[in-house]
């Protein structure tokens, strides 16, 4: 925060973005299952609360594996009375562990929308975050909706570098911003939702739009289909 002040602004940007996300996926689209991966601290307008307002039989499984956060889910995550809420502990870059305690909970062979919210940053490059998102797309039924938002230093190099480095000294997962092309190509080819790939502020956003954040979000529909 010292180094840039606007990751504030950008956190609160980013918890906006998603709830643009799950009202567009389950009012416009659909879709009553959501696997948020790397949900963190339970906070007001958490998904299963937002999707469940909008379709009280929507199911959600939260992914995180930081024990302060499942304490927190086990206290706070309660579904609604026509719905399901459960967590999974468990790392991103597990991709059949996610899926394997997910299909116990949600019905794979019926679409999902994956959240990957602010989580693919901590996901180093040796650690090919796109083949985790390609692995997560392919495996749930095709009309199925994947969403990433993702630090970027593309407006302001020196001060976010400047944070991400002193964020990372005392971290043990470290923090990797990206480009808007490298986020882009996160989605590996996917049809993406419009307006694209874009700051968060500006993703189906209505009203004037916030000042920058270093954020980019974009939603995409997966098209692939299983072998």
């Amino acid at each position: 925060m010292r180094c840039r002040p606007q990751v504030v602004a950008g956190a609160r940007a980013n918890r906006r973005f998603l709830g643009r996300v799950v009202s567009y996926l389950a009012k416009e689209c659909g879709i009553r299952q959501f696997l948020d991966i790397g949900t963190g601290l339970p906070a007001p307008g958490s998904t299963h609360e937002i999707a469940q307002q909008i379709a009280p039989d929507c199911r959600i499984v939260y992914v995180d594996n930081d024990p302060l956060v499942l304490a927190h889910a086990r206290a706070l995550l309660t579904p609604g009375p026509q719905g399901r809420c459960d967590y999974i502990d468990a790392d991103v870059r597990d991709v059949p562990a996610i899926l394997g305690a997910a299909s116990w909970i949600l019905d794979l062979e019926r679409p999902v929308g994956v959240l990957l919210l602010a989580v693919l940053h901590f996901v180093a490059d040796l650690d090919h975050p796109a083949d985790i998102v390609a692995a997560l797309a392919r495996q749930p039924a095709p009309g199925s909706f994947l969403a990433i938002s993702h630090l970027t230093a593309d407006l302001a190099p020196g001060p976010v570098g400047a944070g991400v480095a002193a964020f990372n000294m005392l971290v043990p997962t470290g923090l990797v911003p990206r480009t808007h092309a490298q986020v882009s190509a996160l989605f590996a080819g996917l049809p993406l939702v419009a307006p694209g790939v874009v700051p968060v502020t500006q993703w189906r956003a209505t009203g004037p739009c916030p000042g920058p954040v270093d954020m980019y979000g974009g939603l995409a529909r997966s098209h692939w289909e299983r072998p």
